[in-house]
């Protein structure tokens, strides 16, 4: 029978017991040890959690021989720094988002992980999900023609006392929290991006809390990606293709709904005066027909479901690199995950107050 890989876990906070959570419905993983920089919080947190190790020193907990593979849940600006602790341990690790605050520390993370052959992966959960995997294949098959378009919204009110992080103004903002599931996906459909513009709305700290970023696409199409801490968006991504579309239902952080439909040609009656008016245009011109069409079309959609948790397929394809030898994920490449943060960076550099 094959072990579960003993996971050590770097951080205290909200994302460190969400994973916890996650992985109490993976077989295939087990939690042996907690690091914080605070050791009495890592044997509180623990013991919460029915762990057994804590430290206070992260090199500890990375040398540790009970510890295979380690996930990073701290901070976004301790990210890159905990991820090398790992790398030099020869530990394959698993970031939280985004990889690191910045471009550069992205890029030096990335350089340091495959000099030593270790696998370092972004957890970019969403591009792991059923849905999103269904989205690329059917834009990949061609039959929906080359995308033009892609809007991306995910935005819920929170308050700063529950998401204090969030709102901190050296590694918060909206625009690293949220818009990086946007501009991922856009990368992952659209490809590389030339010119990014960003208009943005700033709290009294200065920190972004709604941000519209556009990204101008090397193929020629444009992405629109909007994210709010302040404000309740539709949660949705919509794709517009030359000959379809395809679309993500709410929510589109966690999506287990693809929508799709295709532009057929009209039929040549349309375009020939004094053509008999046919059973569709009857049925047209039929109120009730519309309304009934209308509530079918809103519930359409296909149910793509990630199981009981919405982490499970990211973890368990962390799971398939480690115990194939993988050094890097083609899912989730690193360079994906360095692009990303550089056009996060130069949103947050470009910003334009709204």
């Amino acid at each position: 029978m094959t072990q579960p890989i003993r996971l050590g876990i770097a951080g205290t906070g909200r994302m460190a017991a969400r994973m916890l959570r996650a992985l109490k419905h993976d077989p295939d993983v087990t939690v042996t040890a907690i690091a914080s920089g605070d050791g009495a919080r890592a044997r509180w947190f623990a013991d919460q959690c029915g762990v057994a190790e804590a430290t206070g020193n992260l090199t500890d907990m990375v040398q540790n021989e009970q510890v295979d593979a380690v996930y990073v849940a701290g901070r976004t600006r301790d990210h890159a720094a905990a991820a090398l602790q790992s790398v030099k341990a020869r530990k394959p690790v698993l970031v939280e988002k985004p990889l690191a605050l910045t471009a550069d520390q992205a890029r030096t993370l990335a350089e340091a992980a495959r000099e030593s052959d270790c696998l370092v992966m972004e957890n970019l959960w969403c591009l792991a999900l059923p849905a999103y995997l269904a989205l690329r294949d059917q834009l990949a098959g061609g039959a929906y023609g080359s995308p033009v378009h892609l809007h991306f919204d995910f935005g819920y009110p929170v308050q700063p006392e529950n998401h204090a992080s969030l709102f901190d103004p050296d590694d918060g903002g909206v625009i690293l929290d949220r818009a990086v599931y946007g501009v991922a996906l856009a990368l992952n459909l659209l490809g590389p991006v030339t010119d990014v513009d960003c208009n943005a709305q700033r709290n009294d700290r200065g920190v972004d809390v709604m941000a519209d970023l556009r990204l101008h696409h090397q193929s020629g199409a444009v992405s629109h990606v909007a994210v709010a801490l302040n404000a309740l968006m539709s949660n949705t991504a919509s794709l517009a293709c030359t000959h379809g579309h395809l679309g993500l239902g709410a929510p589109v952080v966690g999506a287990e709904v693809l929508t799709a439909s295709q532009m057929l040609p009209a039929a040549e009656t349309e375009a020939r005066p004094g053509a008999q008016v046919g059973l569709t245009d009857r049925i047209r011109a039929w109120p009730r027909a519309r309304k009934i069409k209308r509530k079918r079309d809103m519930s359409a959609g296909r149910f793509l479901g990630y199981g009981a948790d919405p982490y499970l397929p990211v973890l368990t394809h962390f799971v398939e690199l480690i115990r194939g030898g993988q050094r890097e994920s083609g899912l989730i490449p690193l360079d994906l995950s360095v692009s990303t943060l550089e056009i996060l960076q130069q949103a947050r550099g470009r910003t334009v107050e709204g």
